[in-house]
This record gives C-alpha cells, sequence and structure tokens, in this order.
C-alpha cells in the first residue's frame, strides 16, 4: 500500500508523520526533499526506541510510552535528524544513540550533537536491532526483525509513487562516491527484509528485499 498512513503501521512499529519546520521550496524538486517527513517508534522488551522523532503532540507520545513501558532510548540515523532528539531525550529521561564519527575536521562541525552512547557500524542494541554505518558521515540504517524491516535515514527514499530509490548524487556521498554507497546499501539484501521504511517519501509496506535490490542495482 502507499500513502502516509500513522500510527501502528506493523506490529509493535509506529509511524509518525510532521511537516519539517525548518523545509522551504528550495529543498524540494527531484533532487531534494519533501516538507512531510517520518519518524518511528518501536516497541522493545526495554520499553519504546524512538528514531528521528519530530514533536508537535506531546500528549500524544506521553501516553504511548505509559502504555509501553516506558521510553527505552532515541536514536538519531544522521546528524540532519537531530529535530527533537534532544528534547525527547530530556522529556523521557532516555539516552540517545547514534553513531559519531566526527572530528574537527569533518565537514560542518557546528552541527554535531551530544549523545549518551555511540554506536558502532553492526552493534547490536538489543532484541535483534542492529545499526549499520552507510558511510554517509555519521549515518546509520536499522535493521528490525521483529518487523523484519530496514529503517532508513537519508541514504534510502520514495519517490511520490511509491518506488524506493538510492539519495540523489547530489546529497553527501561516502568515500568512492555514489557506486560505494550503492554497494554498501546492496551489502543490506542479505537480511530477509519484508519492509523498507524511509523518512523521506510515502509509505509503502511489503516487496522489501525486491524494492531494495532494484534500487541498488
Amino acid at each position: 500500500m502507499i500513502g502516509e498512513s500513522t500510527g501502528e503501521i506493523l506490529p509493535g512499529l509506529w509511524r509518525f508523520a510532521a511537516a519539517h519546520p525548518e523545509w522551504t521550496e528550495d529543498d524540494g524538486g527531484d533532487e531534494g526533499w519533501g516538507q512531510v517527513v517520518a519518524w518511528w517508534a518501536v516497541s522493545t522488551t526495554r520499553g519504546l526506541l524512538l528514531i528521528d522523532p519530530l514533536l508537535g503532540d506531546w500528549d500524544e507520545l506521553d501516553r504511548l510510552v505509559s502504555t509501553h513501558g516506558g521510553c527505552a532510548g532515541v536514536v538519531r540515523t544522521i546528524h540532519w535528524h537531530q529535530r527533537s532528539v534532544a528534547e525527547a531525550a530530556a522529556r523521557l529521561g532516555a539516552p540517545v544513540w547514534a553513531l559519531d564519527t566526527w572530528t574537527m575536521d569533518t565537514p560542518q562541525p557546528e552541527k554535531r550533537q551530544p549523545l549518551d552512547q555511540g554506536l558502532h557500524d553492526q552493534e547490536e542494541l538489543w532484541d535483534g536491532i542492529q545499526a549499520f554505518s552507510v558511510e554517509r558521515h555519521d549515518e546509520i540504517a536499522l535493521w528490525l526483525p521483529q518487523q523484519a524491516a530496514l529503517l532508513f535515514g537519508d541514504a534510502m527514499l520514495r519517490r511520490d509513487n511509491g518506488q524506493l530509490r538510492v539519495c540523489p548524487d547530489s546529497w553527501t556521498q561516502p568515500v568512492g562516491g555514489p557506486a560505494r554507497l550503492h554497494a554498501v546499501l546492496g551489502g543490506l539484501t542479505r537480511f530477509p527484509v519484508e519492509h523498507v521504511l524511509v523518512s523521506h517519501g510515502p509509505l509503502v509496506l511489503g516487496n522489501g528485499l525486491e524494492s531494495l535490490r532494484a534500487a541498488v542495482r
């Protein structure tokens, strides 16, 4: 299905959509991203894990957290998605996880944000949830085994028609350029992916592995 569905889209996985407050028309177009972006909450044995939160309705989040064992933590998939991460962590008393690869030589060091827990490539948080570096600065993808889903920040997005695609070549690329990014993303096809979840673009459930393979070939 294709749409902007929110709520519990898969067992133990909630999708939220919000208009990004810093978006302008210059950010749109084929080489850009849309104003409405997604973020996620995952039910785990330690409580809810929030991913790239962008909050408008704190009461809704408070209710969800209170009925699912509290907040286990917050994951930021890339520094561009700092969004409401700091506010959510402070409000809920939760640690933040992110891939900490920054040095003073990294472009735009002012974008660096504090975090409580640094993630490493292929590190497992708990419940089989794993983080994988996609080599675009500090970006990670997450494997969610309970939902058989791969979740991406910016490396993958969807066109308006639901087609999965790798981020535009004009976006930040790893050492080795787009070819290297395709290779890194292609390595994730080893997982039994049923769903690919993205921050930018409409929700599409199902046909995950086939869509991923087609996008990275």
